[in-house]
């Protein structure tokens, strides 16, 4: 337990680092395209050499034959579109915004956006009501946000760039989609590098499409330098570990609070990064810091309503099995 805690809390301080990676590479580049597929192809890369193993193929095939049985939709396939979103949101707000505000309105999308997707049933789990304390826990993490941005001037030319903030607001939604399509393609192909490979092709398609999409436009420029730390270059396999870290520590800690490590490790390690290694937007203080605190106590508070909800919800289902064989039983 301890250990897969430790883990569970490193994963999330690790996407801290790969923001800031990135972000290095896509200064280095001064293109943020080519940081982003640079992310991508260098883990799909990686992941396309572990289907040498036969139990990766297997599940892939597993996933087939679920598709081919209608127990999948093609379109639940398609996660990965989320993660290239948010590596390309990385790249192009980072350096505008630092990682520790990129991280709060990452959050903030992504906790807001659950209740959408756990409303439809996206999720392998199904439907699963929205209560009033996920709603406002929800909007406690956007106000977090706006208490770091008035630290930093507000929004505008002398604050914070509108763009970049909406900008990983809406990766962070994409990501909230993209974990529960994955976790209805992983509970089928029963192979955590079957469903990252899937991730990952998807994501480096998207990408690899917005460089074309500038080539033909006659808008894209080869890198400009390739003379980076080596740190920058690990962005992909960084998302490897995060992935695979996720699916092993949930079973032993469970879904609630594997999520809620995770989410601590991700808030706190932008801080620290932004500390000890500050790129040209970082900037925290007293400030800041308050609205990071927010952010991560309404984050808490949605994760923990959403699995009494769940809870609840499991109640009613056995409760009303339970009434049906009992009338069986009695004859009625």
């Amino acid at each position: 337990m301890v250990l897969a805690g430790v883990a569970a809390f490193t994963a999330g301080a690790l996407t801290a680092f790969q923001s800031r990676a990135n972000a290095m590479l896509a200064t280095t580049f001064q293109s943020a395209i080519d940081a982003a597929l640079w992310s991508f192809l260098s883990g799909w890369i990686l992941l396309s050499l572990g289907l040498f193993h036969p139990k990766a193929r297997a599940g892939l095939r597993r996933a087939r034959q679920a598709y081919r049985d209608r127990h999948l939709a093609w379109w639940q396939f398609f996660g990965g579109l989320g993660g290239g979103f948010f590596v390309a949101a990385q790249v192009w707000s980072v350096p505008q915004i630092g990682v520790a505000m990129f991280t709060m309105a990452l959050v903030g999308g992504q906790t807001t956006n659950a209740l959408l997707v756990d409303g439809v049933g996206l999720g392998p789990a199904g439907r699963v009501p929205v209560s009033v304390t996920r709603v406002v826990a929800a909007l406690g993490t956007f106000i977090g946000v706006g208490v770091a941005m008035a630290g930093r001037g507000g929004l505008g030319v002398h604050g914070v760039p509108v763009a970049a903030v909406l900008f990983a607001v809406a990766a962070g939604a994409g990501l909230a989609v993209q974990q529960a399509v994955n976790g209805r393609v992983n509970r089928h192909s029963g192979s955590v590098a079957a469903t990252t490979w899937v991730n990952f092709t998807w994501g480096s398609g998207l990408l690899l499409g917005i460089l074309l999409t500038q080539v033909v436009r006659g808008t894209w420029s080869a890198p400009v330098s390739l003379d980076a730390p080596v740190w920058a270059w690990t962005g992909g396999m960084v998302g490897i570990v995060f992935v695979a870290v996720g699916a092993v520590v949930v079973h032993h800690l469970g879904v609630l609070l594997a999520a809620l490590l995770t989410l601590s490790g991700q808030l706190i390690g932008a801080v620290v990064v932004d500390l000890v290694s500050p790129g040209p937007a970082a900037h925290v203080d007293g400030i800041v810091l308050a609205g990071v605190a927010l952010t991560l106590a309404s984050a808490v508070g949605a994760a923990v309503a959403a699995r009494r909800a769940r809870s609840g919800d499991d109640r009613a289902v056995n409760l009303d099995a339970t009434r049906c064989r009992q009338g069986a039983e009695s004859g009625e």
